[in-house]
């Protein structure tokens, strides 16, 4: 329709990611690791990805699975 320009999907809903700075974290960041380094210590300690809140979204029924692969970048492993 045109109140949703045929996605589906009306009005915003953000999903969100906080890295926290542990001592791992802090480390890393004086070390200047790379962001996957600093992503992989993160997740390791906790950290929820974009994609885990989006998935999180999606069980809920607030969005899809297809959006969130959609709107996020791949997973690091």
């Amino acid at each position: 329709c045109d109140e949703c320009s045929n996605l589906g999907y009306r009005g915003r809903s953000g999903i969100y990611e906080l890295l926290l700075i542990t001592d791992k974290v802090r480390g890393l960041l004086l070390e200047n690791a790379d962001s996957t380094t600093i992503k992989r210590a993160a997740i390791s300690e906790g950290m929820d990805s974009l994609r885990d809140d989006g998935a999180k979204k999606a069980f809920l029924g607030q969005t899809t699975i297809e959006e969130i692969m959609r709107v996020t970048q791949e997973e690091i492993e």
